[in-house]
């Protein structure tokens, strides 16, 4: 009998309309899980449903999206932040810390890294350029699919094993970035100017919890090191499942 994929639960955008209560996202993610084993699932943003919601997924991949609300951190917005949902900031907020409750599996790719350390106690920049300082340009949007820059990943870490080097060109489209990571996560994967590029937690403990700040379902067609991402965390899922 053939083994039945594990189901890995995706979050989704939001549309901004009210009534229509429209969930979306791209179709990289479908791929990008199916391709490496899992069979992907949308959840809708219900916060009060989340434990429900994770009794059907073995996994939880927050994709990524628009800004997050900075009340969050106790702030008012930034004037270059944009795109705010605030019903999914309010279900990942709930769901990331159910999720790890559970020692699920967890990916988070740009604004889901962002909120995976938000939601674990971490404090983020809410424009890279103006409270970190650089120069360096991390919104890159008219080239989603490309590798535009350099990031350097810590020898010892998770990520690195998973990605088989030190050293990965990615995609960015960002302006808002992990600033202070949450405890019980390390950085382990930098920009050129510093910026923190991926957090993660591969302990027994809290099992496999990984966040990068760039797109990896955009390019895993055409770098199997970003492939392998996918690999590693619906394996983590399979494993999880049993």
């Amino acid at each position: 009998m053939k083994t039945k994929p594990p189901v890995i639960g995706l979050t989704a955008l939001r549309s901004p309309d009210k009534e229509s209560f429209h969930h979306v996202l791209t179709g990289h993610y479908l791929r990008a899980v199916t391709a490496a084993g899992g069979f992907p699932i949308v959840l809708p943003a219900i916060p009060d449903r989340c434990d429900e919601a994770l009794d059907l997924v073995s996994g939880l991949l927050l994709i990524g999206g628009g800004d997050i609300e900075a009340r969050h951190l106790g702030k008012g917005n930034h004037p270059r932040a944009k795109f705010f949902n605030p019903l999914r900031d309010e279900f990942e907020l709930a769901i990331i810390p159910a999720a790890v409750k559970r020692k699920m599996p967890l990916f988070g790719v740009c604004r889901g890294e962002q909120l995976l350390n938000v939601a674990l106690g971490g404090t983020m920049y809410q424009d890279i350029g103006d409270e970190q300082g650089s120069s360096f340009e991390h919104l890159q949007e008219d080239k989603p699919d490309q590798a535009v820059h350099a990031v350097s990943v810590a020898a010892e870490s998770c990520l690195a094993a998973i990605l088989g080097t030190t050293q990965v060109s990615v995609n960015s489209t960002h302006h808002q970035a992990v600033r202070d990571v949450a405890p019980g996560l390390a950085a382990v994967a930098w920009a050129p100017d510093g910026v923190i590029e991926a957090v993660e937690s591969c302990d027994a403990e809290r099992s496999f919890i990984l966040g990068v700040q760039w797109h990896p379902e955009r390019l895993a067609a055409a770098q199997p090191e970003q492939r392998r991402l996918f690999e590693r965390f619906v394996k983590a899922a399979e494993h999880y499942r049993g």
